[in-house]
């Protein structure tokens, strides 16, 4: 499996920026604020993983 290095970083740098954006946005509803927010951090930490077996892969072919 090929895991493209540039796309990873991009959606992770994207996906905390709106994290933080999420964060200090004043929102009508506590629970839609935090759903949105758990959907983010969900994508941003499924990122970090890729990233990581990424790096195990391209070390395992070294």
């Amino acid at each position: 499996m090929k895991i493209n290095k540039d796309l990873v970083d991009a959606v992770m740098m994207v996906s905390f920026i709106s994290l933080v954006l999420i964060g200090t946005t004043d929102f009508n509803s506590a629970k839609t604020k935090t759903i949105t927010m758990v959907v983010v951090a969900a994508i941003v930490i499924s990122m970090v993983i890729l990233r990581i077996l990424r790096g195990k892969l391209m070390a395992k072919k070294s």
